[in-house]
């Protein structure tokens, strides 16, 4: 334990003054603490080992964040491109670090109980819960500060004002991440770089559809245009954050939880003594059919695969959480789609409710371009291929390049749309008999169809899925009642018939 502590303080300088060398050789010194603790089979010294490598472990990266910071203290506001590799990796790190140390305390605290395999469960289904919790906390403030962002850039734009000065203006009296963000925008404005360039260089966690909207509307120089769509885009979502859900999502993971882990104190505490009094009093007396079910179902979870959700839930600590925390806050890349973002689009667009909100957001963004393109004087098939460089799901990407490719064949442009399967909105936006010199006007009417179509399928989702969750929620309850209340009931009857036969 003194090694420890004498390590620790040493880890703590050395993240201070040489940050880089703390970081390779702290692998090297946790490995060691490994080995004494594989070499030496004394709980006690077991103990102390872990507690020692997760002291050394926190020291280290703490040192090395506060070296960084106070580093980088004199070059606020930070971007991608000056952000220290080591502050990055200290940070996710630290984190890691403080999730695994909270699952070894509950391990230790659960290893002595006589199942610990479900309650460790239970506990990793509460951390998933936080985690989901933080995630979409950090989505949130994500979307509100590119909302603000945008809504700041489209009000300069549309007052004609000079962009870099009118940030700058936006941006004065205040030191905040929002006005960081804005003045690292001007700083790029005012080295000649474009709209969408210097937003996806000063702010580079501008979600990725607005940041290939804009990059679009400004090859056709229609950028205030696009603004307000995308405005009135993240208004809609916004909205439809703040509405009051009859069934908050987080009500059935709370509800499992505290019903599982009461299932899991009177199976390991009360039905033993339960059953030993029925075989004592009776030699053909049996549980309900309902009990002896959800004992074997907590058998088979909390006592005879222990292993394989131990193993389980590592691959799932270690690996599937944090690629999927990265996968979710990773940019998307529209020009060359990542492996990982062609495999979700498609299973997106195969699924039966996702399919329709993936074809719906698609044709909203590629109605928006389409329009402002046109109103620019393109023409349809620049058009289309401005479309082309959206934010689209794969699948939908596909259907595009059809469209275009049958359009430049020579074929009707409505008829091609038809067969191309981009949807009956954008057909009959171009055809000729119905819309004749009218596209523009009819994009925008197919435009606001998708917006509100989006909301009200939402909205139907939202009310067809809480009553049913409801239902499964009170059928899920009610058997577990039942299982477990009609087993004194069942042990009362036979003690009463052994008495009074």
């Amino acid at each position: 334990m003194h090694i420890g502590l004498l390590l620790a303080i040493i880890y703590f300088v050395l993240g201070l003054k040489k940050p880089r060398i703390a970081l390779i050789t702290l692998p090297i010194t946790c490995g060691v603490f490994v080995i004494i603790i594989f070499a030496l089979d004394n709980p006690g010294v077991t103990f102390e080992a872990l507690f020692a490598i997760a002291l050394v472990i926190f020291a280290a990266l703490s040192s090395v964040l506060l070296a960084a910071v106070r580093r980088m203290s004199a070059k606020w506001p930070m971007t991608w491109a000056t952000r220290p590799l080591a502050l990055t990796w200290a940070k996710w790190l630290l984190f890691i670090f403080a999730f695994l140390f909270l699952e070894i305390i509950g391990f230790c605290v659960l290893v002595d109980v006589p199942s610990f395999g479900f309650p460790f469960m239970l506990l990793f289904v509460v951390t998933i819960a936080l985690i989901g919790v933080t995630i979409n906390c950090g989505l949130t403030s994500r979307h509100a500060t590119a909302t603000y962002v945008v809504s700041t850039i489209g009000a300069c734009m549309r007052q004609n004002l000079p962009l870099p000065m009118a940030l700058e203006s936006a941006a004065a009296g205040r030191d905040d991440s929002r006005t960081r963000i804005l003045r690292q925008i001007s700083k790029w404005l005012v080295q000649g770089c474009p709209v969408a360039e210097a937003i996806k260089r000063g702010f580079p966690k501008c979600p990725s559809y607005a940041l290939a909207m804009i990059a679009a509307a400004e090859r056709v120089n229609q950028l205030p245009q696009a603004f307000a769509s995308i405005e009135a885009d993240m208004a809609t979502k916004s909205e439809e954050s703040k509405k009051i859900e009859p069934v908050t999502p987080f009500y059935p993971i709370v509800l499992i939880t505290a019903v599982c882990f009461i299932v899991w104190g009177i199976m390991t505490f009360v039905v033993p003594q339960w059953a030993e009094i029925l075989t004592e009093t009776t030699d053909a007396g049996r549980f309900p059919a309902a009990t002896r079910a959800l004992i074997r179902i907590v058998s088979f979870v909390g006592w005879e695969n222990q292993a394989l959700f131990l193993i389980v839930l590592a691959f799932t600590v270690l690996i599937v959480i944090p690629y999927g925390i990265y996968i979710r806050f990773r940019p998307r890349r529209p020009s060359d789609p990542y492996t990982s973002s062609r495999i979700c689009d498609f299973l997106k667009w195969h699924l039966p409710v996702f399919r329709s909100f993936e074809k719906n957001s698609s044709s909203l963004q590629v109605a928006e371009v389409l329009r402002l393109s046109l109103n620019a004087g393109a023409t349809v098939n620049d058009a289309i291929s401005n479309a082309l460089r959206l934010d689209l799901n794969d699948c939908f990407r596909k259907r595009l390049q059809k469209w275009i490719e049958k359009v430049e064949a020579g074929e009707n442009i409505a008829a091609a749309a038809k067969k191309s399967g981009v949807g009956g909105g954008l057909a009959w936006a171009f055809d000729d008999k119905a819309n004749q010199g009218n596209t523009p006007a009819v994009l925008e009417t197919v435009e606001s169809l998708h917006r509100s179509n989006y909301n009200y399928k939402a909205n139907l989702l939202r009310f067809i899925a809480s009553p049913c969750v409801t239902l499964i929620m009170g059928a899920f309850v009610g058997f577990v009642v039942y299982a477990i209340f009609s087993a004194p009931i069942s042990l009362i009857y036979y003690i009463a018939e052994a008495v009074y036969p």
